[in-house]
């Protein structure tokens, strides 16, 4: 925590009370008398200690750790492990990332942190459930369907991104919930609009994937990903392709061939006349006059 007058010069609050700042500083003290007599094996004196500690106001963060950390592992010295599992959740309520140190951290406590941390973590997972597309009849709009749990209310958006086949970019579009399934469970649909040209193909790719994201843009659940993507088949000879989408061949479009005759044409003329022009007279024997008709 930074010092009491700094927090006063950044403009970050008041001072706090003079007896607030001696339970802070109560806090500290009790907590490095808990790790000594934790070293020295005195695991019921520490265990007493740290009670009285976490008791205490304004402690900092890293303090309030400490203390569930050395709660925990005591715990499972004496073999409560219900409560080294409440210790350890509280623990990672304050930090929900924290680690243990492998080479200063018994095997058996630190399996056990681990294990209770994988089962926080699993509740608060947000489970995404999505049948991939296959095939397809053309459409202007293709509907994409998830099925989502999320208990804690940890997803925030949630988008279906896409491409065809070999483009280097993706397009996204939103899906929103449609219905709920019960708390925390509800359908998310989104739409995947026909956004390519196409001339006489009869099948297109797409691929796409959905992700899900918290407020802070964190992915919270997905199926798929930008680099293994999902992909479904486009039937081009089924359902309708929308107006404008399609487009004729350059080889079977018919101002293409009115340009092309116009060219044949216009450089006939010009050799026609690079034959025969230079003056009048009749031609040298072996030469030919042009006509085209």
């Amino acid at each position: 925590m930074l010092p009491l007058l700094l927090l006063f010069g950044l403009g970050l609050g008041e001072p706090l009370p003079r007896a607030q700042q001696l339970d802070m500083g109560k806090g500290t003290r009790l907590l490095k008398e808990a790790k000594i007599l934790y070293d020295n094996l005195q695991y019921g004196p520490a265990l007493s200690k740290l009670k009285q500690a976490i008791r205490v106001r304004g402690l900092r963060r890293s303090e309030i750790v400490e203390i569930y950390k050395y709660m925990g592992s005591i715990y499972i010295i004496q073999g409560q492990k219900k409560y080294a599992q409440r210790a350890f959740e509280l623990l990672l309520k304050v930090n929900p990332n924290y680690e243990m140190n492998p080479l200063l951290t018994s095997p058996k406590i630190l399996n056990f942190f681990n294990k209770v941390k994988e089962t926080v973590r699993s509740r608060e997972r947000v489970i995404m459930k999505h049948t991939p597309l296959q095939q397809l009849p053309a459409a202007e709009r293709i509907e994409v369907r998830a099925y989502v749990v999320d208990i804690h209310g940890r997803l925030n958006k949630l988008r279906v991104y896409f491409r065809r086949r070999g483009d280097p970019e993706y397009s996204s579009a939103d899906m929103v919930p449609r219905k709920s399934s019960g708390k925390g469970a509800r359908t998310y649909v989104g739409y995947i609009p026909f956004i390519w040209t196409v001339t006489d193909e009869v099948e297109l790719f797409v691929d796409y994937y959905l992700a899900g994201t918290d407020k802070k843009g964190r992915w919270v659940a997905n199926a798929g990903s930008p680099k293994q993507p999902l992909t479904f088949r486009v039937n081009l000879m089924e359902g309708k392709v929308p107006e404008g989408a399609r487009r004729t061949p350059l080889l079977k479009a018919w101002w293409f061939w009115t340009l092309v005759g116009v060219g044949v044409a216009g450089a006939a003329v010009g050799t026609y006349f690079a034959v025969s022009g230079g003056g009048a007279g009749q031609p040298d024997t072996g030469q030919a006059v042009l006509i085209v008709r």
